[in-house]
């Protein structure tokens, strides 16, 4: 009786560094939450939310800067697969957001309503398509 040999070719398994998942994973959840907070202080022009959005976009910048780094350090070691697009489509995630946070420094009503919540919705956007590129990516390398 002939042993049972696989039908597909494995790749060997290498795993992401440590945390540059979870790290890009929060920082899109505070970029989701400066929207909704955005949103929030256009319904009620309530400081607090607008607070919370400058609070909400400083900590998405800085876990979205040490995800980003994490990335890098895995590029530098070959950890994991090699996702270009989604890699180069952080930079940009991170510049709309860095460009919202300049522009939710200004005070009140003009710091949210014109650019502050247009950003908001364009970063949400580009961290929707990074997401799913990163999907896409994982499904192709491990065959789910």
């Amino acid at each position: 009786m002939a042993p049972l040999q696989p039908t597909y070719r494995s790749r060997p398994f290498t795993a992401p560094v440590p945390g540059q998942d979870t790290l890009t994973y929060f920082s899109a959840a505070c970029f989701t939450l400066t929207l909704i907070t955005d949103w929030a202080y256009t319904q009620t022009t309530v400081m607090m939310w607008r607070d919370f959005s400058s609070w909400l976009l400083f900590a998405g910048l800085v876990f979205g800067g040490l995800g980003v780094a994490l990335w890098l350090i895995g590029l530098l070691f070959r950890r994991g697969t090699t996702r270009w697009l989604v890699i180069l489509l952080n930079a940009p995630i991170l510049a709309a957001a860095f460009l919202n946070s300049l522009v939710h420094a200004v005070d009140g009503w003009t710091g949210i309503v014109p650019w502050g919540i247009g950003l908001s919705i364009a970063t949400c956007v580009l961290m929707l398509v990074s997401a799913t590129l990163r999907r896409r990516a994982r499904n192709q390398t491990y065959g789910a």
